[in-house]
This record gives C-alpha cells, structure tokens and sequence, in this order.
C-alpha cells in the first residue's frame, strides 16, 4: 500500500475586502515578522474596497497615474513593496503568498516560484472550464517592452504569464529580502476598461490606450455563462493551493506583533503621500 503524502501545514489568512493601505501594510507585516522567523508560511486571500490602483515600488506615480481621475472617481493609490507596473484593483480576488526561500514545493529561484504558483492558478481557471495557456517568451517580452510604453501591468506582458484566448488573466510580482519572498498577485473576476483607462496614464492616446486593454487582458467572467463571484472563486483557489502545493491550510489571524506592525506601518507609511506618491529608492523598509 501507498503511504499516505505528508502535507506541510500553512496558515490562511482570510481577511476579506479592505483598502488598499491596510492591504499592503499587512502583505508586509507578514513578510517582515517571517524574516524574524515569528510567522508561518503564510497563504492570504484578500480583497479591495474602495478600488485601488497599486504601484511598482520603483514607478514614478506622475508617469503612471491620473491622480485627479482616481479621486474623481473614488480610486485609492498605494505603493507595493514589490516590483512592476501598475495595477488596478476592483473586482478580483487577490492573493499573498509569504514564506522562507527554498520552501518546498516552491523552489528557490524566482522563476520555480512563479512556475509553481501558477500552476495553482491554471488549475484553478481550469476547474471552471477555462482554456488556459501559461506563456513562455523571452522574445515576446522584449519586443512588447520596446513597443509598449503604458503605466498598466495588465496590458504588458511578462516573460511568464497566464492567459486565457490569448489575453492576460491574472499577474503576479515578487519581492525577496533577508531569506523570504512575498509573491502576490491578482486573478480577475471581471474588470472596467474604461476606468482603468480612465486612471492610468499612457503614452497612446486615450481610445487606442482603451483598445489595447480590451484586446489584451479578460477577466473569468467574460467567459462564463453562469456567473462567479469572489466567494465562490476563493474556495476553488484554496483547493488548488492545496492540492497542488501538497499543504494543508490551517486558518488563523495576524499575530499580536503583526497586527502591532501593520498598524504602524498603515500610519507611517501606507497611508502617506510621501510614500505613496514618491519613487522609492533602498529596499523599502522604514
């Protein structure tokens, strides 16, 4: 007889629909308590109210971001501890992946744990029915970034991405420091042309800028006929995780000293302009 597959235990955090200053304070404060090795590994799935467009740690927020539009239109802006280009958050589930490098299965290269990761991401697009494509092109990467000049994560493609018909379906960026990676990422449910075009900034014009994000990125909804929604979607992508990581999922709260640490993060720093609305230099920290 077979033994049974030992599964290495992971906390979930659900912590439902918050702004996106909360959002990233804790996203952080997670990473930072696992590089004090005082948090678990860490699987957190979360949402975004009001919508929020989130920035490259490294973006220049004057080159990326109407920020008039987003105000005019009740959109948070908010700067990621990770890398890329900008993205706009609303109607989608987002996830936080936080643990040590090298933790099995994911690998210890940036490119294992993207693979990995996504491959719980195509199941669960998969297991609605979706075909599902997982890109792999140097050469596709280098000649969209000569020709793309856009601020939108969404409508630049990666060297690794997920896409569905050809169009974009999620993205991901990462973040590394003193032995811990942060990966997270959104999947969407549906999205709005027209507003993210209406809050980010690009070199086209406003209608060619339009029609590129419709030929360029999809949301799961667009190809369904029955409808899903967040709740629905969390539950398939928690079977994933699980299935494919070999983990089991246990589910938990921030800790005493990560709640400490993101509310101080919340005050000194995301919900600043200072830094929200500043290039950063250094590796982020405060």
């Amino acid at each position: 007889m077979s033994q049974p597959i030992s599964r290495s235990s992971w906390r979930l955090l659900d912590t439902g629909f918050l702004t996106g200053y909360e959002n990233m304070a804790i996203d952080e404060a997670v990473f930072i308590n696992c590089q004090q090795k005082k948090s678990p590994p860490t699987l957190r799935i979360y949402g975004w109210i009001p919508p929020a467009v989130s920035l490259g740690y490294f973006q220049k927020a004057e080159n990326a971001v109407d920020l008039e539009a987003c105000k005019r239109r009740g959109v948070d802006v908010v700067r990621r501890l990770s890398g890329g280009r900008a993205v706009l958050h609303h109607h989608e589930l987002t996830y936080s992946l936080i643990c040590r490098e090298g933790t099995s299965p994911l690998g210890s290269s940036v490119l294992e744990t993207y693979k990995t990761i996504s491959e719980c991401l195509i199941s669960t697009l998969k297991d609605l029915g979706l075909q599902v494509q997982w890109v792999a092109s140097r050469e596709k990467h280098t000649a969209a970034q000569e020709k793309d000049k856009t601020a939108s994560c969404f409508s630049s493609p990666s060297w690794y991405e997920i896409t569905v018909e050809g169009k974009k379906i999620c993205g991901s960026a990462q973040k590394r420091g003193d032995g811990v990676l942060l990966q997270h990422g959104s999947l969407l449910i549906d999205y709005d042309p027209e507003l993210l075009a209406e809050v980010l900034l690009s070199r086209k014009g406003e209608e060619e800028f339009l029609t590129e994000i419709r030929t360029s990125t999809t949301a799961i909804n667009r190809h369904l006929s029955q409808k899903i929604d967040f709740d629905q979607l969390k539950k398939l992508v928690l079977k994933s995780f699980k299935d494919q990581l070999q983990i089991s999922l246990t589910p938990g709260e921030l800790s005493e000293h990560e709640a400490q640490l993101k509310n101080h993060l919340l005050k000194e720093k995301y919900a600043t302009d200072n830094w929200n609305l500043h290039r950063q230099k250094g590796d982020g920290s405060i």
